[in-house]
């Protein structure tokens, strides 16, 4: 097992950003370099200075570092969120490039989770990249996702997202998903602590759920399109937190090839045993 930090604390002299989100205080300062650096994500009304604030003092674990995980991660750096975990225990092959856009020839055969985790210090070296060469199971799951303020699920293994769903819903994290395979992909935002919106076990209970690309194969831009959507809402979520202006609970279906976008409320299960609450 791999794991790692990288750490480097700044003091700024300009203009300082306090914000405040259930009685926790969030002070990060914004220099001249950071203003130029989040120019753009600062002139919206979802993000701005408090938001940024908000992004700066964030926790993001990112599981799964594919074609979503790697871009996912590559956007939440970008827009700078904090502190991210990535996690995975593969290693990059040759057939990954189609689709898993940070990689390179220069990457195949390095664990994913390093190499991503190189890439990224590259994009904003003050962030806190954290990287576990692990693949993450029901045993692990409570200690990488312990200090999260979400967690962004970007595996396309069922059994591995049932372990997911089950260890945020205890915790209350919220959780984002999302998957791609054929021309189609899928995604779907869980608060993880509303009683009238049902979660992902309760979906694979009634739905015949196959959103993986090993058997079905995929288009890469699809994969991106996927990623692109899960990303957004993480960070207008973290920005915001439930403040943000986006749909939780809707299991929402992208049509590449016909540029339809078609959506359900996932209603909770009366006999999930994960978030089923007899009370």
């Amino acid at each position: 097992m791999h794991s790692h930090s990288f750490t480097q604390t700044t003091a700024y002299s300009a203009g300082q950003t306090v914000s405040h989100i259930a009685g926790q205080v969030f002070e990060h300062s914004l220099n001249t370099q950071d203003i130029r650096r989040y120019s753009r994500q600062l002139m919206l009304d979802s993000v701005e200075d408090e938001g940024q604030a908000k992004l700066a003092s964030s926790h993001a674990v990112v599981i799964g570092l594919g074609g979503l995980g790697s871009l996912v991660a590559r956007y939440l750096a970008g827009a700078g969120v904090g502190t991210i975990t990535l996690v995975d225990g593969d290693t990059v092959d040759i057939s990954n490039l189609q689709r898993q856009v940070t990689y390179n020839e220069m990457h195949l055969g390095e664990l994913k989770a390093k190499s991503l985790f190189n890439e990224l210090r590259k994009v904003d070296s003050k962030l806190n990249i954290i990287f576990k060469s692990i693949y993450a199971d029901s045993k692990n799951l409570p200690t990488l996702i312990s200090t999260a303020d979400c967690v962004l699920d970007c595996t396309d293994n069922i059994e591995t997202r049932k372990h997911i769903n089950a260890v945020t819903h205890r915790a209350s994290i919220p959780l984002f998903i999302a998957a791609a395979s054929g021309l189609r992909w899928q995604a779907l935002n869980l608060p993880q602590n509303n009683k009238r919106i049902g979660c992902y076990a309760c979906l694979v209970e009634h739905i015949d759920v196959r959103e993986d690309c090993l058997s079905k194969g995929v288009l890469g831009p699809v994969v991106g399109m996927a990623a692109c959507h899960q990303a957004t809402q993480a960070l207008l979520y973290l920005a915001k937190r439930f403040n943000a202006d986006i749909k939780w609970g809707h299991y929402l279906t992208g049509n590449a090839s016909q540029g339809s976008l078609q959506s359900f409320i996932l209603p909770p299960s009366s006999t999930c045993e994960v978030c089923h609450d007899p009370n």
